[in-house]
């Protein structure tokens, strides 16, 4: 779509506007009302850093100030590690029922109250749980062990110890988890043992369960029979919009060859041919453009070939004109068939008046036709344009809001 230059001129004001508007609050809030005070972020939101200018002794400098989160009180501290500990006791257990069958992983967390209490957990002995509370199953012994756990609660140089046991034992073979925990720990003793054989044979009975193994089927003639019907959708729905949009294609490129071939045969037909004759010419003059100059097929004169060819065969003229609109899809054309069909009943002597009157409207229909695709052109390049105006704003807008939000 091409810009007018009234358009370019309220584009450019609305830049202008926009952006002068941004740099006077910009220079109101960084010069007229900054007077060196920084709020701070909240207790556990963390530290940031501001650019900020400073004049000193004829100098302009510029000096990077990190500003750290507020602190909380003495009280709002004790209060805060009292809170972390009440969580850590009411989530610590996770899918667990108490502290002394502990056989599912442990919640432990790096941080409590919000973020505020940072926690950092040991355990004695070491071995059963890994640092984030995962249980080591396959180093529990069956009789259970005791396990001591402590926490080092942190905040700003402050400490608070938290400790507290839980009795760490396997998982019970009543559950589906301790039967899969049997039948795996089965497994990697019969692995280890037969290391030496060249194959494993796993077991077929753990304690009072029968085991078959099966392997996993991949499906993947499923997946072929799957991917084999999307594909011929697929190709289908590909082939359909293609066919659509071929029989679009055709139907513009007739209504385009439509007022060529009605003015052809009123000029032909003006010079004193008649209608057969004046087909003739036009035929073979399409056709000498088509086979000697290497000049694309036009779907409209083909059409008129048909026909022509028709009458050659043996056909009457108003045979093949009547079936010319029959096999048309284009108003136009059965519109010119009818048209011709009618004169040359009466005679000819009319026809080339209608052929003419035909001819203005059918460059008058073509001239809507330009319009409407110079309209649809346009509104096409509205998108672009659209998101070329917005990345311009975002640019503009988007480091003045983070310059005010600093």
């Amino acid at each position: 779509m091409e810009i007018t230059k009234k358009q370019l001129v309220e584009i450019v004001i609305v830049i202008l506007l926009l952006g002068s508007g941004l740099l006077v609050a910009d220079f109101i809030k960084t010069r007229v009302k900054f007077d060196g005070t920084v709020e701070r972020l909240e207790p556990g939101k963390g530290e940031f850093s501001k650019e900020l200018e400073l004049d000193f002794l004829d100098e302009t400098q510029s000096l990077k100030v990190n500003v750290q989160e507020q602190r909380l009180s003495q009280k709002q501290v004790k209060k805060a590690f009292d809170s972390a500990i009440k969580e850590i006791d009411k989530t610590y257990l996770g899918k667990n029922k108490a502290a002394d069958n502990v056989s599912y992983d442990l919640v432990l967390k790096d941080s409590y109250a919000d973020g505020l209490i940072s926690a950092e957990w040991r355990f004695d002995p070491y071995d059963y749980f890994q640092s984030d509370g995962k249980i080591r199953s396959e180093e529990i012994p069956v009789e259970g062990v005791v396990v001591g756990i402590t926490a080092i609660l942190r905040y700003d140089g402050e400490e608070r110890i938290h400790s507290f046991s839980v009795m760490a034992v396997p998982k019970s073979i009543k559950t589906l988890d301790g039967k899969m925990e049997a039948i795996s720990r089965e497994v990697e003793a019969v692995n280890e043992e037969t290391r030496e054989n060249k194959v494993l044979k796993l077991p077929q009975k753990v304690g009072n369960m029968s085991i078959a193994w099966k392997e996993k089927m991949n499906f993947r003639g499923l997946q072929v029979i799957l991917l084999g019907i999307v594909a011929i959708a697929g190709v289908q729905i590909g082939n359909k919009r293609d066919k659509k949009l071929e029989l679009e294609r055709i139907k513009r490129e007739k209504e385009q060859d439509y007022p060529l071939i009605v003015s052809e045969l009123s000029i032909l037909m003006g010079a004193g041919m008649s209608f057969r004759k004046a087909l003739e010419k036009m035929v073979i003059s399409y056709r000498k453009g088509v086979v000697e100059k290497g000049k694309k097929p036009r779907a409209g004169f083909e059409d008129i070939v048909i026909m022509y060819r028709k009458m050659t065969d043996g056909l009457s003229e108003l045979q093949a004109i009547e079936e010319l609109g029959k096999n048309s899809e284009s108003r136009e054309y059965r519109k010119l068939s009818m048209l011709l069909v009618q004169n040359l009943r009466k005679g000819s002597r009319d026809l080339l008046d209608c052929l003419e009157k035909e001819e203005k409207y059918a460059f008058e229909l073509r001239k809507q036709n330009a319009v409407r695709a110079g309209e649809k052109a346009s509104t096409k390049l509205l998108i672009p344009m659209a998101g070329m105006l917005f990345i311009v704003i975002v640019i503009l807008v988007v480091p003045a809001m983070l310059q005010m939000k600093m």
